[in-house]
């Protein structure tokens, strides 16, 4: 899968949002009753580009045209490192014994399994996954539905696409300006 430009540098960190699907029902008495629909958040980003030069801006649209606008997945690598609490790294499926955190560069990590913490049976893998995100290999493959989560400190990977499908050139250079690339996670 590709993987955003980290060339050019924006001015300013990158906005990430978390992004949860909450049903929320109101009651005719004013309570509510609420029921997430998703397990793990998505992420979306906005990268902004206040002093990007002429090569700068050819990168970003030609992997823009590249991912043929919204069409595409890739992969967003957050710039800094921060602190990640129960992030989804896997379901078992009782066969594939590797797994790609998500994130690189990562460190101070705690595996769980169907939110337990796993202290055994496992050994981390700098490196070598999507992206050249980091990896945890099992020893023995987790069992068929098994959830694999993770805490990490590292640089966050994000799988997202283009938010706008339909941009012409010159728009697209004015949003880097103005108001960013906006990143939608999926």
């Amino acid at each position: 899968m590709d993987i955003f430009p980290e060339s050019p540098v924006p001015v300013y960190p990158a906005v990430i949002t978390p992004v949860w699907k909450t049903l929320i029902s109101d009651y005719e008495e004013g309570g509510e009753q609420r029921r997430s629909k998703w397990m793990f958040a998505k992420y979306d980003v906005t990268q902004q580009y206040k002093n990007i030069d002429e090569r700068g801006a050819r990168i970003l649209w030609d992997f823009y045209m590249a991912q043929k606008g919204a069409n595409k997945t890739f992969y967003f690598f957050d710039f800094y490192t921060f602190n990640h609490k129960e992030m989804y790294v896997g379901t078992g499926d009782g066969s594939m014994a590797t797994f790609d955190i998500p994130g690189r560069l990562t460190g101070a990590r705690k595996l769980y399994i169907n939110g337990a913490e796993t202290t055994t049976g496992f050994s981390y893998l700098s490196g070598g996954g999507d992206g050249n995100a980091d990896r945890v290999q099992f020893t023995a493959a987790p069992a068929s539905g098994q959830i694999i989560t993770i805490d990490f400190t590292g640089c966050l990977r994000i799988k997202c696409r283009f938010e706008q499908d339909k941009l012409d050139r010159e728009n697209f250079i004015v949003n880097l300006f103005r108001y960013g690339i906006k990143l939608k996670g999926v």
